[in-house]
């Protein structure tokens, strides 16, 4: 039991991205090495090894900020990219892409329409 309690407290703590994933990724850039980017990011949640027949590429994705939900999915689907910030790196660890999780778009997105919003509401149009 303690064993489990350990285990679920451990994913518990990756459970989300830690805010110096939040406040590097941005930073990260193509061409970059693993452990540079390890360096900003910190240790990663999740890593996929990639193939050109399922992937297009040869190389490693690691993921930060991995929910439960997130490697379980990532378990039956082969890594979920979408929920997690992601980095893309060729067969020689250099950074070939990076993906924020799409929930950050989404975010993004709401913040603008709030904004405009404010303004509208501000300027006096309803």
């Amino acid at each position: 039991m303690r064993c489990f309690l350990a285990i679920a407290l451990s994913l518990l703590l990756t459970a989300c991205a830690s805010q110096q994933v939040v406040d590097g990724f941005g930073r990260v850039e193509p061409g970059m090495t693993k452990d540079e980017v390890i360096e900003i990011l910190g240790q990663p949640s999740s890593t996929w090894a990639l193939s050109t027949k399922l992937d297009g590429v040869q190389g490693t994705r690691l993921q930060w900020g991995d929910g439960l939900s997130s490697l379980a999915s990532s378990a039956a689907f082969h890594g979920d990219p979408d929920r997690a910030y992601s980095v893309v790196f060729d067969e020689k660890g250099i950074v070939l892409s990076k993906a924020p999780p799409r929930w950050t778009e989404d975010e993004a997105a709401e913040e603008e329409i709030l904004r405009e919003r404010r303004i509208e509401r501000d300027n006096g149009v309803e």
